[in-house]
């Protein structure tokens, strides 16, 4: 597995260019999310202009690529804003078992493949231990494993119930097809995790992102042959209503 990519691309309040690049999630190549003179398995951090900023953790640092903002990850399929902390969020697909949800943190290592809540997919634990006091700790995590993908906070008034809730896509469950599904997540206002709510599972689609429109609503994408964009729409008694947008 020589190939990586760069996943999600999302401006920081300070102005600021933050992307995923993937790492290989198994086979002989795993280590290299760990590598610091490899950009496979990082967060990047660039200005608009793609420079490097002078401020990023590890410039001048001998053995470190310059726009590294964090190290130790797998696969990072999603990064988003938290619109009250301004702090950047990351969704992390683990191997069977151990997605997570990180809080970037300038020059901070969060692990894969030294730490995983998961297995790989013939059924070894990846590491033997799932967290190192060195080693940032997710907020929120996944076991088994949901296919972890696209991710939004909600912020607006169509549906006062569910602000302050981050919404989750996920491909599918525990490795089981017709699984996909998006999951409602609530904190404390510490943003501690207080319960999560599967949804549209009904749909048995593989679930690609979510994002709040302008509008206030919530819009779905799937991953399937045919992909679909729905619109949750809210109703009568709380519930929702799903439109589907050709």
């Amino acid at each position: 597995m020589d190939r990586h990519s760069a996943d999600r691309i999302v401006f920081g309040r300070d102005g600021m260019i933050y992307m995923t690049i993937s790492a290989p999630g198994s086979g002989p190549q795993i280590g290299r999310s760990q590598d610091t003179d490899d950009y496979a398995g990082k967060v990047v951090r660039l200005r608009d202009d793609g420079s490097i900023p002078a401020d990023n953790p590890f410039v001048g640092r001998r053995g470190y690529k310059p726009g590294i903002y964090t190290v130790g990850h797998r696969n990072g399929h999603a990064l988003a804003i938290n619109p009250e902390t301004g702090e950047v969020w990351q969704t992390e697909q683990g191997p069977s078992g151990g997605d997570e949800i990180n809080i970037i943190r300038a020059g901070r290592n969060y692990g894969w493949p030294l730490v995983s809540y998961g297995r790989d997919y013939w059924g070894p634990r990846i590491s033997n231990r799932p967290s190192r006091e060195d080693l940032e700790d997710p907020i929120v995590v996944w076991l088994p494993s949901i296919g972890l993908t696209g991710m939004t906070f909600y912020t607006g008034d169509r549906f006062p119930h569910w602000k302050r809730n981050v919404f989750v896509a996920g491909l599918r469950e525990g490795g089981i097809p017709r699984t996909g599904q998006i999951q409602r997540i609530e904190f404390n206002d510490k943003w501690e995790e207080l319960r999560r709510e599967p949804m549209l599972l009904e749909l048995k689609q593989r679930m690609r992102d979510i994002r709040q429109g302008p509008d206030g609503l919530l819009y779905v994408l799937t991953a399937e042959d045919q992909g679909t964009l729905f619109r949750i729409e809210p109703a009568e008694e709380r519930h929702q209503t799903i439109s589907k947008l050709r």
